[in-house]
Order: C-alpha cells, then structure tokens, then sequence
C-alpha cells in the first residue's frame, strides 16, 4: 500500500445532518484520525418558523420543509464551500442524527443461564441480540400509540455484555454459567426516514447513510467528555421538546421525553405578556434571561412565573419515569443551544429538587465541548469556532466512530 493511499484512509468527509424538533442541521465535515476534533468545513442551520402552533404534526411539515431547504442548500452553497476546502475532496459518508419527538430510544437487556458451563461464543451472543431486537419490534406493534407513528429501527448499539456478573469486552472463548447482553435500539418515523433516503439519494449519490437517535450520540460523546459519567441522567433540550436519557452503571437504561422545550417556552411568554415571538426568544437567550421579568406588570410577572413552574412540573414527571424503582440520578447532564444552556441548567436543578427532595448537581455539556476539543486554540481563532454545540457533538460523534464500537445501522 502506497504512503498516499495510507494517508486516503487517515481521512475521510461526510455530511452530517442534525434533525432537531425544531430545526434541521446540515454540515461538511472532514475527520482526520490523527487530530482530537474533525474540522467543520461548512454548516448552515435552518430553523422551522417561530410560530403558535396547535399540534406537533404541524411542527413535523415545518422541520420537512426545513430539511428540503438545508438540502438545497448542502448541494448548493455546501458543496462549493467543500470545493474551495479542497478541490478533490468527495463526501463518502452520511451521518443523521435525530432528535426526540421524531425519535425513540428503548433499551433490552436479556439474561442467558445455563446450570453447566458453557462457552460464550460469536453466534450465542449475535442469537441474543437478535432475540432483543424482536423484542422491541414486538412491542412497538403492539403498542398502539407507537403502531401510529409508523416507527422503524434505524440503529442498534451493544451497550454490555457481562459473564458471570462481571463486565467484560472480549467475552468469546471464555466459560460462563451465566451471560448478560445489553442492546439499546434508536427507532425513527418511517416517513422522515423516506425523506432522508432521497435527500442522500438524490444529492449525495447513496453513499453510507447512517441514522441514529441524538440522545445515544449524547450518550456515546458525554462518556468521551465527562468524568463520572457512571450514573446520570442526561437532558437534551430542543425548540419543541425535551429529552431524557438514564444512566445506570455507565449504561443508557431508559429515555422519555415532552413535547416542549425553549420555543414552547417563548410561544406561551409571548401569549402572556404580548410582546413578540422574536423578544421573547431574545429575552431567553441573553446572558441575563429572566431580568426582563421585572420590568413586566406584577399580574404578568406571575404569569410567567407560574408557566417557569409548569415547565419545571413537566420536567419533575420525567424524573419519575427512571424505567426501574430507582430514583433519577443525581447527575444532571444538561445540553440545549448554547446561549440558553445557563437558563435551562436553573429549569433543571429546580425540576430535580421537586422529584428527589435532593440538591442535585447539575453540567452543562456544550461549555465541555468547547473546552475539551478547543481550549488549545488562540484568542485569533477560538471566533472561529462553532458555537453550535448539537452540531459539535454530532460531529464529534462522527469523528470517534469506530467498526468495534458496537452501533449497527439499518
């Protein structure tokens, strides 16, 4: 193999796509295995209009039409953008990830037992995750609520696999008398998955397109990112909904989400004080979000007051639905744009205290982004770099993927 071939495969550029509840993501990326971030050649954000909406399938065509908009835009000003980057450079990969309420993540877990020893072998444990996978189709079949949403499995991750009660990453060969398997499974809307296909197949000449529900890529990139990543709970917060993960023992147990996040928030502050769609989302997004609240009338001022406590109480419930008897974790792992993050982290904190009666601690992941994979750069150059931490994860995500890291994609 030739030195210039060598370094070919040391490289390589792919599309990622963020499709949020809200907004939909496109981005170049170029990923070079020898450095600790991959570089953002290109990123355009489209965002669904910010607009009173009655129901979340009107929300659905907005984020289609945004998707159908950053496409055009990817095979237009994308792809000169790539051209000035480098000259030959061709995407060979996509990567999509999707957001709740467009996306769901189950996680199985299956235990083998066996009176005699027995030999943990390849197939037993590919056996066992096929008979997870046919667990979760099952169950969405015969969930009725799901069977509507018309959802199909995009990715699969192997998340454990445990002889004996104890965790091991090369189980094939050893004796066991007991084996344990762990699958978490990301399932999307088959109508966003078909929109997805012929984007890819249409622009991009169906290279590998490979989809996955955002709140695994979270997951797999906070564990990157976060000490004590052993038991949390991680939060993602979008325009139309937020998101959270469970964490037990290191590993994605359980997600559920609301449909309501940072626009539902400004849509019901605009309502209550009349003041614009687009004040409202500034008073929000400033380093100071609540100031404005004091300079309301005492009758408003308590109005939004009390929708602050309402979100909180939505959040509260969530914490309830930990999937086990156990509480929520005390970790709080909180994502959501950045500029709102601080805001949220308060939204968080409060929620957690209404649910566990406990003071929690509670991170924001997107500042760790940036300090983790940029805190080396200049003054000159850290304006450079995105401040769109969804986009720096996924990319993130895109940059560490590796064959033995266990994600299958459908």
């Amino acid at each position: 193999m030739s030195l210039f071939r060598l370094r070919e495969n040391q490289s390589k550029f792919g599309a990622v796509i963020d499709i949020g509840s809200g907004s939909v993501l496109v981005s170049i990326i170029h990923s070079e295995k020898n450095k600790k971030h991959p570089t953002v050649v290109w990123s355009h954000r489209e965002y669904a209009p910010l607009r009173n909406i009655k129901a979340v399938d009107e929300s659905a065509k907005a984020v289609m039409t945004a998707l159908m908009n950053s496409a055009m835009l990817l095979d237009s000003k994308g792809r000169k953008a790539l051209c000035d980057y480098r000259s030959n450079a061709k995407i060979t990969e996509v990567q999509c990830t999707i957001s709740a309420p467009w996306s769901y993540t189950v996680t199985r877990n299956i235990n083998y037992k066996q009176d005699k020893e027995f030999t943990v072998s390849e197939k037993l444990v590919q056996d066992l995750l096929d008979t997870i996978e046919k667990k979760i189709e099952e169950e969405l079949n015969q969930n009725e609520k799901l069977l509507q949403l018309d959802l199909e499995i995009i990715a699969n991750k192997t998340l454990d696999l445990a002889t004996n009660g104890y965790r091991t990453k090369e189980p094939y060969g050893n004796k066991a008398k007991s084996l344990k398997v762990s699958q978490s499974s990301a399932v999307a809307q088959k109508y966003l998955l078909s929109a997805i296909d012929e984007f890819n197949q249409k622009l991009l000449h169906q290279v590998d397109c490979h989809k996955i529900s955002f709140i695994l890529v979270l997951y797999s990139v906070a564990r990157q990112l976060l000490d004590q990543i052993c038991d949390v709970c991680l939060i993602d917060i979008t325009f139309e909904a937020t998101e959270i993960g469970v964490v037990r023992d290191g590993i994605l147990t359980y997600s559920t989400h609301t449909s309501f996040g940072s626009f539902s928030l400004v849509r019901e502050i605009s309502v209550i004080t009349g003041i614009p769609l687009g004040e409202a989302f500034g008073h929000l997004h400033s380093e100071n979000p609540l100031v404005f609240i004091e300079k309301l009338p005492s009758s408003q001022q308590s109005d939004v007051e009390i929708l602050l406590d309402k979100y909180t109480d939505k959040i509260a419930e969530l914490f309830y639905e930990t999937g086990d008897a156990l509480t929520v974790p005390q970790r709080m792992v909180v994502h959501s744009d950045l500029e709102s993050e601080p805001l949220f982290m308060e939204l968080i904190k409060k929620a957690a205290k209404k649910s566990t009666l406990r003071e929690p601690e509670v991170v924001g992941i997107s500042q760790s982004v940036l300090d983790k994979f940029f805190s080396h750069m200049t003054k000159d150059e850290r304006p450079r770099v995105p401040k769109d931490t969804a986009l720096l994860i996924s990319a993130q995500f895109f940059h560490n993927q590796k064959a033995s890291d266990g994600f299958e994609y459908f």
